[in-house]
């Protein structure tokens, strides 16, 4: 709340410059979609067509002058359960420039501010921006984690340079602590009957990319870390501290015609629960999730993919067999998900598109219990439609 007031002010201070110093440009872009699953219900109840997925947003900047920026965004988006649909500010920053050459740049940013990981954290709200109509496991499209890692609170230094043919850059951010909003609670932790509240008490994330050659070889490294704070009233006296760890490595080659991208996400939670002075819960996971792509470009119109992309609740029981052993009645494939994908977009021009996916899928583990409270098919198909326009 802070950061957002302090920006308003910076903002209300911007536009009463004289109007000739300020340059200002206003975007917005907004996207329907309908899913369909021929079993398990992902996004809404798709097993009868979902129309519960679309999402929109307007942003602005504001450039004061070469050095001074202000921009901000707010948008909807509704997903099934994994997102309500209500009116939210995305981002809400002050940007300065300590320099910004061709050879090198270097600024900070402070306010409500991106977290730059991997390739596509920043833009995965935008579908022409992203790499598909549902992004890749390594970003846990259905998991919830859009809203815990997309945007934090806090600050943000970035800085380029050119060295011969590698662009090499850097982005790291600081998020102070700051609340789970009420409908993303309830898709981390179930506590029936249970009042409780749970805050993000802080939070980094950082990303190295070298980009060669123009672009046309990309790798980057990105990590985030965060550490969640859950009470209760004192009538209950539970209190957890939750860690969440996640590493992405990120590969590109870009051509002319196609393009080749694979990320690699390693995910460490470190979970511990006390009720009063008694351990509860001391627990650690790791888990994984990688995919490969390829895109290729018939024309400025006519493009298609096709994707292999795989993710393990527990690296150390990849088939689900320990932890189905140690939970009779519960399916080794709820730890799992293998997914392949076909795809093709068409763009009319630059502010309209349309794109269509197909999905076979083994395993149940992106599916939310909340949508699905029955029993699930291990092996489903998933058919996804969007329509989407930019200015």
């Amino acid at each position: 709340m802070r950061a957002c007031l302090a920006f308003a002010l910076l903002a209300g201070a911007a536009v009463s410059l004289p109007a000739r110093a300020i340059e200002y440009q206003v975007h917005g872009y907004a996207a329907q979609g309908l899913v369909y699953t021929d079993h398990n219900n992902f996004f809404g109840e798709s097993s009868d067509v979902s129309t519960d997925y679309y999402e929109a947003g307007l942003n602005a900047s504001v450039q004061v002058n070469p050095g001074l920026r202000f921009a901000a965004q707010a948008a909807i988006r509704d997903a099934g359960l994994s997102d309500d649909g209500s009116l939210r500010l995305d981002y809400a920053l002050v940007e300065y420039r300590f320099f910004s050459e061709a050879q090198r740049t270097a600024g900070v940013r402070a306010g409500k501010v991106k977290n730059v990981i991997g390739f596509f954290n920043e833009t995965r709200d935008v579908i022409f921006t992203r790499p598909g109509i549902l992004m890749p496991g390594v970003y846990a499209d259905n998991q919830n984690q859009r809203g815990l890692i997309f945007t934090g609170p806090g600050a943000q230094v970035f800085g380029s340079r050119l060295f011969g043919e590698h662009d090499l850059s850097f982005s790291a951010s600081a998020n102070v602590r700051h609340d789970v909003r009420k409908s993303d609670e309830r898709l981390l932790i179930t506590l029936p009957g249970i009042p409780f509240d749970l805050q993000i008490k802080d939070s980094w994330s950082a990303r190295v990319m070298d980009s060669i050659d123009g672009g046309r070889l990309q790798f980057a490294l990105s990590h985030f870390h965060g550490r969640f704070d859950l009470t209760t009233p004192d009538t209950f006296g539970l209190t957890g501290d939750f860690g969440v760890g996640i590493t992405v490595l990120s590969g590109r080659f870009n051509a002319e015609k196609f393009t080749i991208t694979s990320e690699y996400a390693r995910l460490t939670n470190n979970n511990r629960a006390d009720v009063g002075p008694t351990p509860l819960v001391r627990e650690k996971v790791d888990a994984d999730s990688g995919y490969v792509q390829y895109d290729y470009r018939f024309n400025r119109s006519w493009g298609a993919f096709a994707r292999i992309d795989a993710s393990f609740s527990d690296i150390h029981d990849r088939s689900g067999r320990r932890f189905a052993a140690a939970n009779p009645g519960e399916s080794r494939k709820s730890r799992m998900r293998r997914d392949l994908t076909i795809g093709a977009s068409w763009r009319y021009g630059e502010h309209w598109g349309v794109w269509g996916e197909y999905h076979w899928i083994d395993g149940t583990s992106s599916l939310l219990p909340l949508e699905n409270p029955g029993p699930v098919k291990d092996r489903w198909s998933l058919l996804m439609f969007m329509v989407g326009a930019k200015f």
